[in-house]
């Protein structure tokens, strides 16, 4: 089932209700169980009733011996069947909620990047996981018990009217004020759970972005920084849980206090029927068993019940992300064999965050010919990393039409666009795994395409040294684990990127920045790898190195998100009075242009 079928406007529990339907037939042996579990407990109280009847009689020991052999027997039977309830209830409650999780990290990857920029890390992991985890809780135990609440109380009552009429109106008033409390109470602790749990993200937030920057935190002494920012917000999640748990303890004073009532009640009751001769001390036992055992019930479930308020809260939270529409759009057009233009025709772009006033691109009129290197420059906030975002459709346009190939951007197929359209960014993220999977990101390819896409950027040599050639696991950052792990140096990573691309044959590349940190030494061979990689390309280039602009065919100088300039490089260099020809007269770097 797809979550996002659900209507936005569905509550929280109406999409619980959806995420279980699918799920009947597992959750059918979970309710044929759940029914003997609830017939034990009311079986016990006659045959408890049924012994104080036989002893109040004078009966024979052999009779007292077998039905007290009998209740024993029950005992055993119910913990059991309990045991079977939990274990059914576990399964089908991670079978529910893992799909779920599948299915919301897929979404969240897929997502577009005004998504990503409202979000943390740390916060995305908390509703894929913890929320997720949340709601497991919720459906394995607290579902359980609350439909096992509601049935033996029923079950009791109309037992009760059958053995006992005249106990059974005070039975149902007794369960009913304590069903009455439970309800007026179940949302006391919710808002303080909810406000824990945002306290919980902003410190998995806050460790998340402290530690990727650990490095530089040390080498300026700022350690004690972080360590105090996160203690600040450890501090916070204590002061929330610690106000959480006193409402819960009120709460559960408070259902503790209807229960004893209930069982007093029942006593009262029981007394002065027996005093007008309505019932006998086998009917008073009966009655006080079945309301004990009822209660209990309840007992056990109200501290289950901070799992529905965070589940409640998690479900909100986890419908929000199934519920999420990207604004990027996507369609189903294939683009067309061979050689690929990008145009943009009066593209503007207005991020969703600047409220409309400032546009990152404004009215940009552009050709990116087929075959041909495009070298973009611009100083910080010129629109140069705006418009490799819009190429490679990571943001929608909101003015103007951007086509590729001659199709709408909008309406080319994801796969389709991806396979096709590539890009190697300035900062390459690594991944836990090997050569092999880190070159083909988890994708299927033959060996002999990945050594000859690493070959073809210059780490041949590098991956013949290997222990285990294609095999040999990667550090995620530059440090070697004692040879189990291979670490790369910043210019090997960029290579490795290089070699991504390459290993899918694109039509566009976007380069952004990829050489501009990396040292003059090593630009050679990056420089060569570029080379091989946008030979007969579509590509676009976001330099801040004039060596890499040589390469370029074309030139477009960018200012304030508008066009400043757009020619072919060598003409742009010859004419003096151009923005490029005066870069290259200053000698400085591309973000030094005026």
């Amino acid at each position: 089932m797809d979550v996002r079928e659900s209507k936005s406007d569905a509550s929280s529990w109406g999409f619980l209700c959806e995420l279980v339907k699918p799920h009947w037939r597992s959750l059918g042996s979970y309710g044929l169980a759940l029914v003997i579990a609830t017939t034990l407990p009311i079986a016990a109280a006659l045959l408890l009733s049924k012994f104080v009847q036989l002893a109040t009689e004078r009966a024979p020991q052999r009779e007292l011996v077998r039905v007290a052999a009998i209740y024993a027997s029950l005992g055993i039977l119910s913990g059991a069947v309990s045991v079977l309830v939990t274990w059914r209830a576990n399964i089908a409650a991670w079978a529910i909620t893992n799909t779920l999780r599948y299915q919301l990290t897929a979404d969240v990857l897929r997502a577009d990047l005004s998504f990503h920029r409202d979000r943390t890390p740390g916060e995305l992991v908390t509703r894929v996981d913890g929320d997720i985890t949340s709601m497991t809780r919720f459906i394995a135990s607290v579902v359980a018990q609350l439909v096992g609440v509601v049935a033996l109380g029923v079950v009791s009552v109309v037992v009760a009217l059958v053995v006992e009429p005249f106990l059974a109106p005070f039975l149902a008033v007794g369960f009913g004020g304590v069903v009455w409390v439970a309800h007026r109470l179940r949302n006391h602790p919710v808002e303080q759970t909810m406000l824990e749990r945002a306290a919980e993200a902003d410190l998995m937030s806050s460790a998340e972005q402290y530690l990727a920057g650990a490095d530089d935190l040390a080498a300026l002494g700022a350690g004690s920084f972080a360590v105090t920012r996160i203690g600040e917000r450890a501090g916070a999640l204590v002061e929330a849980a610690r106000i959480r748990v006193a409402r819960q303890m009120a709460m559960q004073s408070s259902i503790s206090v209807a229960s004893v009532a209930n069982g007093t009640l029942m006593i009262a009751a029981g007394g002065w029927l027996m005093s007008i001769g309505r019932i006998s001390i086998a009917g008073v036992v009966l009655g006080l068993r079945l309301a004990m055992t009822v209660t209990d019930k309840i007992g056990d479930l109200v501290w289950q019940l901070q799992d529905a308020q965070g589940a409640s809260g998690a479900a909100r939270r986890v419908m929000e992300l199934a519920l999420m529409r990207n604004e990027v759009r996507t369609g189903n057009e294939q683009l067309p064999d061979g050689d690929l233009a990008v145009r943009f025709e009066n593209v503007g772009l207005v991020y969703d965050d600047d409220a409309g006033i400032n546009a990152a691109v404004n009215r940009l009129n552009l050709t990116l010919r087929p075959g041909r290197m495009l070298g973009v420059v611009g100083r910080t906030g010129s629109g140069k990393t705006s418009v490799a975002r819009l190429v490679l459709r990571l943001v929608e346009p909101t003015a103007g039409e951007l086509t590729v190939g001659g199709l709408p951007i909008g309406s080319i197929d994801e796969v389709n666009f991806r396979q096709r359209i590539t890009a190697v960014p300035q900062e390459v993220q690594l991944f836990p795994g090997t050569v092999a999977q880190n070159v083909t990101l988890f994708s299927l390819h033959p060996p002999a395409e990945i050594t000859a896409a690493l070959t073809a950027v210059g780490l041949g040599p590098w991956l013949a040294e290997l222990p285990r050639g294609l095999d040999t696991q990667l550090a995620v950052d530059d440090r070697d684990d004692g040879g189990a792990r291979v670490g790369l140096s910043s210019g090997q990573a960029q290579l490795l990127a290089l070699s991504r691309a390459l290993l899918r044959n694109p039509s566009v590349v976007v380069l952004d920045e990829a050489t501009s940190r990396i040292d003059t030494g090593t630009q050679t061979a990056i420089g060569d790898a570029l080379a091989a990689l946008v030979a007969g390309r579509t590509a676009l280039v976001i330099a801040h190195r004039l060596e890499t602009l040589d390469a370029c065919d074309d030139i477009v100088v960018l200012a304030d998100g508008a066009l400043v300039e757009y020619g072919e490089r060598k003409t742009l260099a010859a004419d003096a009075t151009s923005h490029y020809a005066r870069i290259r007269l200053i000698g400085h770097g591309a973000e030094e242009l005026q």
